[in-house]
């Protein structure tokens, strides 16, 4: 019975908790309690310009990843709160968080990792560029190309993209305080801003596309090209998809301002309607992708709400039928087991019954053969085995017609288990004699006489016997030899 109830319990618990751990992933995974999706909230948050919101997902998949003690997810963690830091002008913030994610990508061969955060450390030496004394363009030219060359080494196009755009910023930045710009400069920056716009064309990375912009426009800008600038934002805005309202309001901002500088008036004031319209199509579009966002996230947890209280009510079922499978195997259990003591009982008592019988219709002979046969079976049933003394009452009791084979086995039950208590005693057949001897009454010096042996003899085999059934005198010997069967 205990078994049973241990595995019933046991098989109930792997049910409850493989139902809630089901439920307790899901949830995790629903609101995003690991770094990893964390992290991705956090970088759709950045893109909506949500940052506070962004700044608590990212330090909480920091923490999380820290307590785990997984690397890669520690630095995706740093990354994004670099990343955050840098788009809200905390520098000096922005600056340790990627240190110590670069240590730490660096510790654990995070190759792809280490491309990204070296970018944002060269981001940050670009935009320490206020004056010619804070410079640090040679500073972030040397993490910028080594984080080039290891995105081309993972083959990670949009880092590439991007390392290309800083670089050439870099350049832009070493002629920002010339009267004179340094050609040879200038023509590099503008050899890898190409490079970086012809992977985000080719692969058609959306963000990288609009910060070629950005770039391209300060490349036009510092070398006095407006009219060429005219013409590139211009063709741009011709392969830009329909939907692509943020890229498109950036060019018609880039436009009023050339044609401000180059003095069209008019085309100012018709690119700034553009722009106005663009924007005003992007948040329409944000809106929409806010709401539809928040719809699916609804029903997302709708569904698993629905589906945690149908696994609930499965193990609320489940144990209830295993409860109630375990009553019925015990009572069932308890039937069996009365029926069967029944019916040993039964058979004790017809057993017994059938001895007494027998014992009374042969005690009275005084030429009892089965008596005697079962008394000297008696005395010897300590040298004998429990189917041998079985075997022996069957001979015995063959030729009574009141006596059958299970009160045979009755008999030998009782016999055996008197042989068994002599045995341990440890008496020996001599021993047993004198006690039957002593039992008729008999002196030592009788006994000495009927066994051939002498007085002194026989007492020291009495003391024996005393030491070995644990007596003091013939009459306590008798007692115990009488309640073992030995007389």
């Amino acid at each position: 019975m205990n078994r049973l109830l241990v595995a019933v319990v046991a098989f109930a618990g792997i049910i409850c908790l493989s139902g809630c751990g089901e439920s307790g992933l899901g949830k995790a995974s629903g609101e995003g309690l690991n770094p990893s999706s964390l992290v991705e909230e956090a970088s759709r948050d950045i893109e909506n310009q949500r940052f506070d919101t962004a700044m608590v997902k990212a330090l909480k998949a920091l923490e999380i990843a820290r307590k785990a003690g997984t690397a890669k997810d520690e630095v995706d963690a740093l990354s994004c709160i670099t990343g955050i830091d840098i788009m809200t002008s905390r520098d000096d913030d922005a600056w340790e968080k990627a240190v110590q994610a670069e240590a730490l990508a660096r510790k654990n061969g995070l190759r792809e990792e280490l491309a990204g955060i070296l970018i944002s450390k060269a981001k940050l030496c670009s935009y320490a560029e206020i004056s010619p004394e804070t410079g640090r363009n040679d500073e972030g030219l040397e993490y910028a190309n080594e984080a080039l060359a290891i995105a081309e080494e993972v083959s990670d196009a949009e880092k590439q993209a991007e390392a290309c755009y800083v670089i050439g910023s870099l350049y832009i930045n070493k002629n920002r305080w010339n009267d004179q710009i340094d050609t040879a400069l200038y023509n590099t920056a503008g050899r890898f801003l190409d490079k970086g716009q012809a992977i985000a064309d080719t692969y058609d990375l959306p963000r990288l596309k609009r910060n070629g912009i950005l770039f391209r426009s300060r490349w036009f800008q510092q070398g006095d090209r407006n009219g060429e600038a005219v013409k590139y934002f211009t063709q741009v805005l011709t392969t830009l998809k329909e939907s692509d309202h943020l890229t498109a309001s950036s060019l018609y901002d880039r436009l009023v301002r050339l044609y401000t500088r180059l003095g069209d008036e008019q085309k100012a004031l018709e690119c700034h309607d553009m722009y106005v319209r663009h924007l005003q199509q992007y948040m329409i579009q944000k809106n929409d992708e806010t709401l539809q966002e928040t719809e699916t996230r609804f029903e997302v947890q709708e569904k698993e709400r629905r589906l945690e209280v149908g696994r609930y009510r499965s193990i609320v079922l489940v144990l209830g039928i295993l409860l109630a499978l375990a009553v019925i195997a015990i009572v069932a259990r308890k039937l069996a087991e009365s029926r069967r003591r029944n019916r040993e009982l039964t058979k004790i008592n017809d057993t017994k019954e059938q001895v007494i019988s027998f014992l009374s219709q042969t005690l009275g002979k005084e030429d009892n053969q089965y008596i005697s046969d079962l008394e000297k079976l008696s005395s010897e049933a300590s040298s004998l085995t429990e189917e041998e003394v079985r075997k022996k009452c069957r001979e015995i009791v063959k030729n009574a017609n009141t006596l059958n084979d299970e009160m045979a086995d009755y008999l030998g039950d009782i016999i055996s288990e008197r042989g068994r208590r002599i045995a341990e005693i440890g008496l020996s057949q001599r021993e047993i004699e004198i006690i039957r001897l002593s039992a008729q009454g008999l002196k030592a010096s009788e006994i000495a006489e009927e066994l051939f042996l002498s007085v002194h003899t026989v007492n020291t085999h009495r003391q024996r016997i005393y030491s070995k059934m644990e007596v003091r005198n013939i009459s306590d010997m008798l007692r115990k030899s009488k309640s073992l069967g030995i007389i």
